[in-house]
């Protein structure tokens, strides 16, 4: 009965969002994707290019996207060189069902549903294409990424395949993923062990509601997310949020430095369900308009940046913000800093890109999000 009705739900947290207390935003398959015309034809070229770059330098023989430009040949702590990341699929993903390209798409659903997805049905959080078991673990928020991109999938297109993975992995989410009623950071598949802390980026309340009109189990993990992002509020004249909460001890964990993405995540999540508050936005603008724009990190006392480093993602996640919320102005504003930082040389190797020309450094959570922020 579930995958008769998928559809419906789909419309019913349309309705259902469409009543929340932002009445700009639109949630359906490309509810961020447009929120006016294109300004001119170089918009697309823009777009294009990136696309290009991603696909013919960022991606591996089977099509899987690197999580660096530069190879590194040692299996390091964090992501490096030319694994596979669940992120970077999910990403991904969301971006082809967005432009509605189902050949592109199944190239990356196949590479999540044949060799990221552990026997438990969750989705091992980073590969190597010749070596699938790097990890044994998750991470949840890309799981939810893949599953909304599989959801807005079958709507579309109508494939069971899509649902019948979607469903696997959402059941397995409830059973390992969530600690305490909330949902956690990961789950080792290995030690049959569930983390006791959730980072609260990892909340993605759109998808989470999606998910609560199929199995009403989310709907408790949906209101628990709501009120951990509302208490992990900081302050009115610092208006984001925390970045982790231990589930077990009922507390925030103590930091001096907030990363603006990990809170602009947060933000976009609550915009993307009509939460978002006018005091974040009106400090998006003012970082835009009167402090120099949005930097990498920030003193969590003081709200003052800890240095002037400026991030592509950064400028891209505050821009689909800004689509959610109908602020044309402000995305123009935002894209138009984030396209200072992309490779426009034809002659670079990194042309069509967003990263370092004289290192080669180039992350594809960068170009990904670029990729969305179009």
């Amino acid at each position: 009965m579930n995958k008769i009705i998928i559809s419906i739900c789909i419309i019913v947290a349309m309705i259902c969002f469409a009543a929340s207390n932002n009445s700009h935003q639109s949630y359906f398959i490309n509810n961020e994707d447009f929120i006016g015309e294109k300004e001119s034809k170089q918009d697309y070229l823009e777009e294009e290019i990136c696309l290009k770059f991603i696909k013919g330098s960022m991606s591996s023989k089977s099509g899987g996207i690197h999580t660096n430009y530069l190879e590194n040949n040692k299996i390091e702590e964090i992501a490096t060189g030319y694994e596979i990341l669940s992120e970077s699929e999910g990403l991904i993903m969301l971006y082809y069902v967005k432009i509605q390209d189902k050949d592109e798409f199944d190239k990356h659903f196949n590479i999540v549903k044949n060799k990221m997805l552990d026997k438990t049905n969750l989705v091992k959080w980073r590969i190597k294409e010749d070596n699938y078991n790097i990890v044994t673990s998750n991470a949840t928020i890309d799981d939810l990424r893949i599953i909304r991109s599989l959801i807005y999938a079958y709507d579309i297109w109508k494939d069971m395949k899509y649902y019948n993975v979607l469903e696997k992995i959402s059941k397995s989410l409830i059973k390992h993923n969530v600690y305490k009623g909330c949902l956690n950071n990961y789950f080792d598949m290995e030690h049959k062990y569930k983390a006791e802390e959730i980072d609260i980026a990892y909340l993605d309340l759109y998808t989470i509601k999606l998910l609560s009109n199929i199995n009403d189990e989310w709907e408790k993990v949906y209101d628990k997310g709501v009120n951990i992002i509302n208490e992990g509020y900081l302050s009115y004249k610092f208006p984001l949020y925390n970045k982790k909460y231990n589930i077990r001890k009922k507390r925030y964990l103590n930091r001096e430095v907030i990363n603006s993405i990990d809170a602009l995540l947060v933000v976009l999540h609550l915009s993307e369900v009509g939460l978002v508050k006018n005091e974040t936005l009106k400090w998006i603008k003012d970082q835009m308009i009167y402090n120099g724009g949005i930097y990498t990190e920030y003193d969590i006392k003081t709200g003052k940046p800890i240095d002037n480093v400026e991030c592509t993602a950064t400028y891209a996640i505050a821009a689909r913000i800004a689509k959610n919320i109908g602020d044309e102005s402000l995305y123009r504003l935002l894209i138009d800093r984030m396209l200072l930082m992309q490779v426009v040389d034809k002659s670079s190797p990194l042309y069509g890109g967003f990263g370092d020309v004289n290192t080669l450094k180039v992350y594809s959570f960068d170009n990904l999000q670029a990729l969305l922020a179009f």
